[in-house]
């Protein structure tokens, strides 16, 4: 079982989290999340357990237990498996989301479709960069998700930014074809239940000259370089990441192919 540690103080590493774990039950792996450049923490980090009923009592015996100085966070989270490297990937991406959105290809004016964007991490970097001439679609199957990014929004200035509801499992959206410059998947493929549905419906709404980012998170490079290789909507046109660091899941870029009928 996974589980994310959260309030860990930045003299804490590794050693001492298994020390802390191992006490409840086997540890089989932790990782606490570092910064990609600077190798400082970034508070939180992940420690697997080899069943449920190991990391429930960690859960029970561990949450709100201080390590080191700080109260610490013990729980399951939503999505169990993680590959190498994620989540410092996300972190970083996160933390340079204007200056890597803008070197994928962003630029003022752009129509942009977020979709998955969730509270708006992608959506925001995404309004300012497209300016008052641009527009983005923010589509997510929570309202909540939503109106938090309504509420940020609004908050910024932003009146830049439409968002649309999507069903859990209807990937269809109420917008026109060849509507949207650039596509972005990001943290959320691994959600979809049907994915090659999915594809079929973002090569409709992309334009023709446009192009599909995708970040598979939980799901890994390789797996959906295959998938994408499997249908004939999308072509690879190149991947990004930190110079240097390597991840099983990177941000990667496709072009619209050219169907003839």
């Amino acid at each position: 079982m996974l589980l994310k540690v959260e309030g860990i103080s930045d003299q804490i590493g590794e050693d001492k989290l298994n020390e802390v774990f191992s006490k409840i039950g086997v540890v089989e792996s932790v990782v606490v999340i570092r910064d990609i450049y600077s190798g400082k923490s970034k508070g939180f980090g992940f420690v697997q357990m080899p069943g449920q009923a190991e990391g429930e009592e960690a859960i029970r015996h561990l949450n709100a237990v201080v390590v080191g100085g700080l109260q610490i966070s013990v729980k399951a989270p939503k999505h169990q498996r993680l590959l190498q490297g994620e989540m410092e990937f996300k972190e970083w991406f996160t933390d340079n989301a204007s200056e890597v959105l803008r070197r994928l290809g962003l630029k003022e004016g752009m129509t942009i479709l977020d979709y998955g964007c969730g509270p708006g991490r992608f959506t925001i970097p995404c309004a300012k960069i497209v300016g008052r001439n641009g527009k983005v679609y923010a589509a997510d199957a929570s309202p909540s998700a939503l109106g938090l990014l309504k509420k940020e929004g609004k908050d910024k200035g932003l009146e830049n930014i439409e968002t649309v509801l999507c069903g859990d499992s209807d990937v269809t959206m109420a917008l026109h074809d060849q509507s949207a410059d650039v596509i972005l998947v990001y943290d959320v493929m691994h959600e979809i239940g049907d994915k090659t549905g999915l594809l079929k419906e973002l090569y409709r709404i992309l334009k023709q000259d446009g192009f599909l980012s995708i970040f598979p998170m939980h799901m890994g490079t390789e797996k959906m370089l295959g998938m994408i290789d499997k249908c004939d909507s999308f072509a690879f046109r190149d991947r990004y990441g930190p110079f240097g660091y390597k991840t099983e899941s990177e941000i990667l870029n496709f072009k619209k192919v050219t169907r003839s009928f």
